[in-house]
């Protein structure tokens, strides 16, 4: 009897043994890794949401937020020698991470980019973003029918900005909108003062709003020094509020049609008190579940949704891409957002 039950505990415990094991192969086979930056808050709310959304459905999640790139090369190394199923990455900087995600590739570790296309390598499996060109498109548009430009009104007194030169979506939001405007500039319905219209030439480095601070003050004194400006494409609302500023200093009282993205809380109170016009919204809600529902695909092997297979070349391949829609956001649906 006694051998009977010694036999029958070992069979148990080989059960158990086998069934933890188990337990413990499922985290392994749902594991995620997920490298965001860490230049605002926005970046870190959406980087926790997606971890415990995930979390949530027994996924094992590598979080890590990086404040140089640098730095996040060093944790995407890491995170790839514990060999995730799913690799996520909100880039510090686009163009800099074509060595460490080789490395990804030779593992068969899949890449998802998110919000911020990742450049010059054809390590990346997927794009999750917000549609970048529906973005600067929707700046151009706004600025055409509220100034009536279809109509030959004008002319205008504009200067634009643009963003950081490492992101690809500044250069998207830039090229989409100037393609609207183009043509009024041609005709001379809009007019730059300072003749700054390259993305070379305006641009804003490490998207710094102090960067476009410096340089609306530098026009001001400038080229646009005793004209009133019209209009001024700006690409966020960072960068909106430091020309804002700049503006004030300068003697404004009456802000120009002024554009920005992001619907942060101060730009939507200066939509409120009319020192800003235009705020472009990308729910980041809407764009954390479409990643979230890419990355369990991806991890269970199958095709996640996709929306866009031509648009988004990164300098070797064109990227996959679920885009999301954004909303234009003036001072008649400010309670639009949430």
């Amino acid at each position: 009897m006694k051998k009977y039950i010694t036999w029958f505990s070992l069979a148990v415990l080989a059960v158990a043994l086998f069934l933890l094991a188990g337990c413990g192969g499922s985290g392994a086979e749902k594991s995620v890794a997920v490298s965001f930056a860490n230049s605002s808050s926005s970046w870190q709310k959406n980087g926790q949401a997606i971890q415990e959304m995930l979390e949530k459905e027994g996924f094992v999640v590598d979080l890590q937020f990086a404040d140089t790139a640098d730095q996040q090369i060093d944790q995407i190394k890491k995170q790839i020698a514990a060999h995730p199923k799913c690799l996520v990455i909100g880039a510090v900087d686009g163009e800099a991470l074509t060595d460490v995600l080789a490395e990804a590739k030779e593992k068969n570790i899949p890449v998802i980019a998110y919000d911020r296309l990742i450049m010059n390598t054809d390590a990346v499996s997927y794009y999750a973003s917000f549609d970048n060109e529906a973005v600067g498109e929707a700046m151009g548009d706004y600025i055409e029918s509220a100034l009536q430009l279809k109509n030959g009104a004008g002319p205008f007194r504009m200067e634009v900005f643009a963003g950081d030169p490492a992101d690809n979506n500044a250069h998207l939001f830039f090229s989409a909108a100037m393609a609207v405007l183009q043509p009024y500039i041609d005709k001379g319905q809009l007019v730059i003062p300072s003749g700054e219209q390259s993305f070379e030439q305006v641009n804003t480095k490490g998207w710094e709003p102090k960067n476009a601070g410096e340089r609306m003050t530098r026009l001001l004194n400038g080229p646009d020094a005793g004209q009133h400006l019209d209009v001024i494409l700006s690409p966020n609302d960072g960068i909106a509020g430091e020309i804002r500023e700049a503006l004030a200093a300068g003697g404004y009282t009456t802000m120009p049609l002024l554009t920005g993205q992001d619907a942060e809380s101060k730009a939507l109170e200066a939509i409120r008190g009319g020192q800003q016009t235009i705020t472009i919204y990308k729910d980041p809600e809407l764009l954390v579940a479409k990643t979230v529902r890419m990355i369990k695909a991806v991890v269970e092997g199958t095709q996640p949704d996709i929306n866009d297979v031509k648009s988004y070349n990164n300098g070797v391949i064109t990227v996959p891409a679920y885009l999301c829609t954004p909303l234009i956001i003036d001072k008649n649906n400010l309670g639009e957002v949430h």
